[in-house]
């Protein structure tokens, strides 16, 4: 079993994040992926109509590629005395080689804690999601000649991101990816390099890899760490009116098809992510504007507006106050009416990327990135590396149709008339079929080369 196409490790990783929101916690220990896939098959919350039957659609097909499907779970946060805020597990390689200890998005009781982050160097969640890690690495006694990597969508991208930066077993970790993780405030980042200095600051931060929905609007929350080089945005195809969708990791793996009978369009989800997007699309780019205004605002007003927010997230899910005990002030409240709402209106009627986005509700089915100066062209290298042989088979055809010209060029009869024409041109032909052919090769090996170097670029 398994599928032929080979997944990259980003991709994996946002595979495994999407798992987590499964929110299945009897998986036993040991137990490969795709065998806990299997035993799904037949719960209502996992089929059609079901609350996680997008992810489960996506892990379905995943599981089908050995890479993802032979991945064994281990190291699960509940089973080791954690709350339910700090959602956790890694999964393993059969042969050890390979670890992913991947970190759930915002749990029950975490939304005041994403407020907390922006304005402290440290929260409780970041600590719990640290003493995890380190937990896991003693654990399974991981050393250097292990390849580890730490993953996690939304407040588990940060979580990752803030292990990285801040665990002692950091030559441990060969890689972060953060999806739609958010940042930091000022106050982690002057800590981070006064604690390693310069040059083990950018050490670290040159470990961490960001994979964001082109249109989320979590990831720009707070002050980045990540390299505007190392950051990458895919597509997600969601309608307009689904605000909530674009921070959700399963449309970064869906696409949006017409059905005529119906006049409407048809999600369908996928085991494979999306193509990367040339850029943020009018949602995101305004989430990051709004973002860096409310990140100027002095940290005690920051504080209040964010608390605001992020208890107003929490109470959408029935929760009144935050795990670690966070409750609103009539402070906090002051703050979000005097200095909250006049940034969002302001940036809303006065920004260009709030007039972008006031455009885009108007016109627009979905908040799609606008074509720039720098266009990204996406490629299929399977596809690529396919019409390669393809032109390689032809090239090889031409080659022996060159070789049979010659051979009848030679059995032209002598006593024929002309026959010393005949046989040039006959030779000439030869001549045009061969370079022909050296063309068709040479297009074949542009191809693979092509293909082979777009596939490096998504390892």
């Amino acid at each position: 079993m398994g599928s032929e196409r080979q997944l990259s490790e980003a991709e994996i990783s946002m595979v495994l994040d999407t798992f987590m929101y499964l929110d299945y916690r009897e998986a036993q220990e040991g137990t490969s992926l795709r065998n806990i896939v299997k035993d799904l098959e037949h719960h209502p919350d996992y089929g059609a109509g079901g609350i996680h039957y997008g992810e489960y659609r996506i892990l379905c097909e995943a599981v089908e590629n050995d890479a993802v499907g032979n991945l064994i779970i281990g190291c699960q946060s509940r089973a080791m005395g954690y709350h339910s805020g700090t959602a956790a597990c890694t999964f393993s390689s059969p042969d050890q080689e390979n670890i992913y200890v991947v970190f759930r998005g915002t749990g029950d009781g975490e939304w005041p804690d994403n407020g907390v982050g922006m304005t402290q160097s440290v929260t409780p969640q970041q600590q719990e999601a640290l003493q995890y890690f380190e937990e896991v690495i003693e654990k399974m006694n991981i050393d250097e000649g292990q390849h580890l990597v730490v993953t996690g969508h939304s407040k588990g991208g940060n979580k990752a991101q803030f292990v990285t930066m801040e665990t002692k077993w950091e030559t441990l970790i060969d890689v972060c990816y953060s999806v739609d993780g958010q940042g930091f405030s000022e106050k982690a980042i002057i800590r981070w390099k006064d604690k390693y200095g310069e040059e083990g600051y950018q050490e670290r931060t040159g470990k961490l890899r960001g994979i964001h929905g082109e249109n989320d609007y979590v990831s720009v929350l707070g002050n980045s760490i990540i390299s505007k080089e190392n950051i990458r945005y895919v597509k997600t195809p969601v309608d307009k009116s689904n605000f909530a969708g674009y921070h959700d990791i399963k449309y970064m793996f869906a696409t949006r098809e017409y059905n005529a009978a119906t006049k409407s369009y048809i999600t369908q989800f996928h085991g494979r992510k999306n193509e990367d997007a040339m850029g943020q699309g009018e949602l995101g780019k305004y989430a990051a504007a709004l973002s860096q205004d409310v990140m100027e605002l002095a940290p005690e007003k920051r504080d209040g507006c964010a608390a605001v927010v992020m208890q107003m997230m929490e109470s959408c899910a029935g929760v009144k106050e935050g795990i670690n005990g966070e409750k609103l002030t009539l402070s906090d409240i002051t703050d979000f009416t005097f200095m909250g709402i006049p940034l969002i209106a302001g940036s809303l009627l006065k920004g260009e990327e709030g007039k972008g986005l006031l455009r885009a509700v108007q016109n627009k089915e979905t908040f799609t990135g606008a074509l720039s100066g720098n266009i990204i062209l996406q490629v299929n290298e399977r596809e690529l590396r396919e019409c390669g042989k393809e032109l390689e088979q032809l090239a090889s055809q031409f080659r022996a149709l060159e070789l049979r010209l010659h051979e009848a060029a030679k059995k032209v009869p002598l006593y024929m008339k002309g026959s010393a024409v005949l046989y040039h041109r006959i030779e000439l032909s030869a001549d045009r079929v061969k370079d022909l052919g050296e063309k068709l090769l040479e297009a074949a090996i542009l191809q693979e080369q092509i293909g082979n170097a777009y596939l490096r670029w998504q390892d």
